[in-house]
């Protein structure tokens, strides 16, 4: 048998028990990666802002970037009623509401007198006009007569050539002047009617159907209506169908009695307007 070298054998005190070498492997890998980490470094600071750029400006209160956030609360009070951006928006808020929002408007200076009249406040464009007053019992209460009298005074007074005037009182049946023929503006004319006025006094029932079919087949540029009671049924179609809305009647209401929604509905179906005067 060949002799053993004694320098190929570890001796036996460098063997280490099994015991021992479990923990040390363990650790190896432990080791290893602390070995491969660097050193930490510290963060680096960040850059100082470039004056040059604009900051972005912050976002107002309540106002959230994400649009499915309920939006906050904000301090500033709720705005109550519509919001107004102009003085015609202003001017339509204030307007009446009984007026017609869609009437044309008329700067009147710029119409001439000898184109225009009023009754009663009520303007109308024209040179010839028919005023349908009512001479009924009941005007002779709060002296509607005297006063509707003194209104017819005052308008065809101011009329001018080549304007013409033609009153029709009513009651029970028509009253026009004398001939039912236009009057012109000359002074002569005025003054004939102001005496003819005189002559009418109240009394009677209320029924304008054939005073307004008079006024209306004269095809004047407007008429004057002007009562205080209730009209017979019916009064309203019978005058919008004997009409056509070829005349506007532009009526007065000096009660604001059960009549009143009549007067209305002859001006609106006319195109004339309505007006309350107590």
């Amino acid at each position: 048998m060949p002799t053993p070298r004694p320098w190929l054998s570890p001796p036996s005190s460098a063997i280490l028990p099994v015991p021992l070498v479990l923990p040390l492997l363990l650790m190896l890998p432990a080791a290893s990666a602390l070995a491969d980490d660097p050193k930490p470094r510290p963060a680096p600071e960040p850059p100082a802002p470039d004056p040059a750029v604009e900051a972005p400006a912050p976002e107002p209160a309540g106002q959230s970037q994400d649009a499915g956030e309920t939006e906050a609360p904000s301090d500033r009070p709720r705005r109550v009623g519509p919001v107004v951006r102009s003085a015609e928006e202003a001017a339509a808020l204030l307007r009446d509401p009984s007026e017609d929002p869609y009437e044309e408007a008329i700067d009147w200076r710029t119409v001439p007198p000898w184109q225009q009249t009023s009754f009663y406040g009520l303007r109308a464009r024209g040179t010839f006009f028919v005023f349908v007053v009512d001479c009924s019992g009941s005007m002779a209460d709060d002296l509607r007569l005297i006063r509707a009298k003194q209104e017819l005074r005052r308008s065809i007074g101011a009329m001018r050539f080549p304007q013409r005037h033609l009153v029709i009182f009513y009651n029970d049946r028509p009253i026009p002047m004398a001939g039912g023929v236009p009057r012109s503006a000359e002074q002569r004319d005025k003054q004939a009617t102001f005496s003819w006025l005189g002559s009418i006094d109240a009394e009677g029932g209320t029924d304008p159907r054939g005073a307004l079919n008079l006024a209306v087949g004269l095809r004047p540029d407007a008429v004057f209506l002007l009562s205080d009671g209730e009209f017979p049924p019916g009064t309203v179609d019978g005058i919008s169908k004997f009409n056509g809305g070829r005349v506007p009647i532009h009526c007065i209401d000096l009660a604001g009695g059960g009549g009143a929604e009549q007067l209305r509905a002859i001006a609106t179906t006319s195109g004339g307007r309505y007006l309350l005067r107590r």
